[in-house]
């Protein structure tokens, strides 16, 4: 066989495989939607990451709490958008036991992700990224994600883009269970 067919037949083995492993993935529970490893009305998948001050957090230190963990990244432009949102919508609802963490996963300084979050107003937890969380919560194909995880940590909803500040306090009032504005 030569080097262009063996080039060809690998390319549609992993188109196939990786379209049978999704179609298998989403086939599991047609009821519940999901977002890569992640399934709505299941428990977050647990992580522990290392904030920019050096401390470990991880989604147990949350418990009890309505969460939001946004994986963003200092070159994506729609993250940058919604930090703002976030920081004032944390700041609006941290007395109704409301948390954001911030979860960075590029390799960017830490002085570079800091002037980013102090630009922004970021009062919350940022911290980097490490293999193992971003593989829990599905690879991380887009950026941001958001996670709204209610206060028995089971996912409420799953998000891939900013969408708007609206949006974003609509889901944060559902995750704790205030009726809409």
């Amino acid at each position: 066989m030569s080097a262009r067919s063996l080039s060809s037949l690998s390319s549609v083995t992993i188109i196939a495989f990786v379209l049978g492993t999704s179609v298998v993935a989403l086939g599991a529970q047609p009821d519940q939607p999901t977002m890569g490893a992640v399934t709505v009305g299941k428990s977050a998948p647990a992580f522990s990451v290392v904030t920019l001050d050096g401390k470990e957090v991880s989604l147990s230190n949350y418990r009890g709490k309505a969460l939001i963990v946004n994986f963003w990244a200092t070159w994506c432009g729609a993250c940058k958008l919604e930090m703002p949102w976030l920081a004032q919508l944390r700041d609006e609802y941290a007395n109704r036991g409301f948390e954001v963490v911030s979860i960075v996963t590029d390799g960017a300084s830490e002085e570079a992700v800091r002037r980013i979050a102090d630009k922004y107003g970021v009062k919350y937890t940022v911290a980097r990224c490490n293999h193992k969380t971003a593989q829990a919560y599905g690879g991380l194909p887009y950026l941001p994600e958001s996670f709204y995880i209610g206060r028995d940590g089971k996912v409420i909803l799953a998000s891939a883009d900013a969408g708007s500040k609206e949006e974003i306090e609509a889901n944060i009032r559902r995750l704790l269970g205030l009726s809409p504005k």
